[in-house]
This record gives C-alpha cells, sequence and structure tokens, in this order.
C-alpha cells in the first residue's frame, strides 16, 4: 500500500468526521430543550458576560456537546444543534457555519 492514498484516505475521513451536519437546526426546538433541561442552572447571565468561552459557533456547541455529557443526557446530534442554534440566536450571534448538503 502506498503512502499517499493512505494518506488522502485519511485526510478524507476526518474532514467528514468533523463537517458541519446538513441539519441546520431548529431555535424553537433548541429553546424548548434548553428550557426543560438547562435553565434551570444556566441564567441569561451566563450568556451575555463580557468574557464569554465560546468565541464563534462552534464554540456554543463545543459547549452544549461538554454539558450533555456532563449530565448524561441522551441527546442526538440533532438535539445538540437546535440548542446551539436557539443559544447563538438568543445570546451570541455569531454567523453560523455553512450547511453541507
Amino acid at each position: 500500500m502506498r503512502t499517499v492514498p493512505c494518506i488522502a484516505i485519511l485526510a478524507v475521513a476526518s474532514t467528514l468526521a468533523f463537517a458541519v451536519p446538513a441539519h441546520a437546526g431548529d431555535a424553537a426546538r433548541g429553546e424548548q430543550l434548553y428550557s426543560q433541561q438547562c435553565h434551570q442552572c444556566h441564567a441569561e447571565s451566563v450568556h451575555s458576560r463580557v468574557k464569554r468561552s465560546a468565541r464563534d459557533f462552534a464554540g456554543i456547541r463545543e459547549w452544549v456537546r461538554h454539558w450533555v455529557g456532563v449530565l448524561k443526557l441522551d441527546w442526538a446530534a440533532e438535539d445538540v444543534e437546535d440548542v446551539t442554534t436557539y443559544l447563538n440566536a438568543t445570546y451570541y450571534r455569531f454567523a453560523p457555519p455553512k450547511v453541507v448538503t
């Protein structure tokens, strides 16, 4: 097996693994999920403080994934995307990534 084809295959595979989901995110559904699971601990001040941890849309998504894991929520990728979209539309207003179709 040649090295160049292996590297090319790995590059394509890693790109697909980190591609933005085709699901654009439903902010209304995200608001419902957030209200049910997150709002009791996360007041508006968490998202509106000056020193935010999330610096872009992907950063919001990573924090949502982090807390889904900490709380052991049984959320699908679509749920994470919906809450990320809701938080971005409501508090952060970062440019969302292009949707891969």
